[in-house]
């Protein structure tokens, strides 16, 4: 081989390496565990209305992992979509991720409608998440420095928009049952979640997938929760935000927790995951992997655990501290957590998104 080809052959190789992605050779870990954290903390933000403690550090301990939880799970939904426009086997890209996101949104949305009949007292995220895929898909499609720059701007006026929206509405339109008022609180309107608030962490999972999720991208991430914990610091100093003013869902400094939590989250579980020392402990949350692989079947099996465990609590007020917490809050943890990692390690693919593969899949 000549001393040509050797320099082309390297470069070649070089190339390559540099654009390879940690998912084109199957499952991501990292991305898995992500997911599985962030469902896990999506049970414990909903069983904790059962655990009687006026404890000051388990509160803020619970505190912390119920704002963890919806926004990180938006950023790990973005990364799946940033995932698909990547990866080198079965990439869609164009109309046809677009179409594909869309129709996944409105299933999302349709799924979410038929677990609020179960009548629990979760808050159902999915139509919120739902609707927020069906907005962010075409945005994912832009060049990186737009999308970048439209992620920093959803971000900023989110916190405007949803106090306009809740100014200028009925506020009885925050509780209305009729589908208008439904779909108002789903893109402004809701105190749990909304469309202006999830859609940045969308976006900015979209960016961080397209960044191949590395270690640089863990450290940047971290970086900016950091830098948003600063200012919710800040903000407290000055007299907003949380233990000083009242704290409304979507505000500037709901906000800037949310992007503090989440994305040192992220941020931290993806470096554990990249580093090989970890390995082990990564092979250990094998089980919470799981449960990322499976996340929709987890989430819906978990609320239907909790329909189950109100029926069975037979109390006035089902979001009341009960004696038996710990039995129903972590049976149904821990019968998510092991029901998916069985399912998983002997068929694969869970239920749900087995069912929503066969439909969208096959879009384009």
């Amino acid at each position: 081989m000549t001393q040509q080809s050797e320099a082309v052959g390297h470069a070649g190789t070089e190339r390559a390496r540099i654009t390879a992605y940690p998912w084109d050779t199957g499952r991501d870990p990292a991305v898995d565990l992500l997911r599985g954290v962030a469902v896990v903390c999506m049970i414990i933000a909903h069983v904790r209305v059962w655990a009687p403690t006026d404890a000051v550090p388990v509160k803020l301990t619970l505190l912390m992992v119920n704002n963890v939880a919806s926004p990180l799970f938006a950023l790990v939904m973005g990364v799946s979509a940033g995932i698909v426009l990547t990866r080198r086997r079965h990439r869609a890209a164009g109309a046809t991720f677009v179409v594909r996101n869309v129709v996944r949104g409105l299933i999302l949305i349709a799924l979410g409608v038929l677990l609020q009949q179960l009548g629990t007292f979760v808050a159902i995220v999915l139509m919120s998440l739902g609707a927020t895929l069906v907005v962010a898909s075409p945005l994912a499609l832009l060049p990186v420095p737009i999308l970048a720059v439209t992620t920093v701007a959803t971000f900023a006026i989110g916190p405007w928009v949803n106090a306009a929206a809740r100014a200028g509405l009925d506020p009885a339109r925050v509780y209305g049952t009729a589908w208008v008022d439904q779909v108002l609180q789903w893109l402004v309107l809701s105190t749990h979640y909304r469309v202006v608030s999830l859609l940045p962490f969308v976006l900015a999972g979209v960016l961080l997938a397209r960044y191949r999720l590395t270690v640089r991208t863990a450290l940047t991430s971290i970086g900016v929760g950091v830098l948003a914990g600063a200012a919710v610091i800040v903000l407290r100093l000055l007299g907003h935000g949380h233990g000083v003013s009242e704290i409304v869902s979507g505000g500037v400094p709901d906000a800037l927790l949310d992007v503090a939590l989440a994305g040192t989250a992220l941020g931290v579980i993806v470096l554990l995951a990249r580093w090989a020392p970890m390995a082990p402990a990564v092979t250990v949350l094998m089980p919470v992997r799981a449960v990322g692989a499976m996340a929709l079947t987890a989430y819906v099996l978990h609320v239907c655990l909790i329909a189950l465990a109100q029926r069975s609590v037979l109390v006035e007020d089902p979001r009341a501290p009960y004696e038996h917490w710990l039995l129903y809050g972590g049976g149904i943890l821990v019968i998510t957590v092991l029901a998916c990692w069985a399912w998983w390690r002997l068929l694969g693919k869970g239920p749900i998104e087995r069912a929503m593969g066969l439909v969208t899949d096959r879009i384009g």
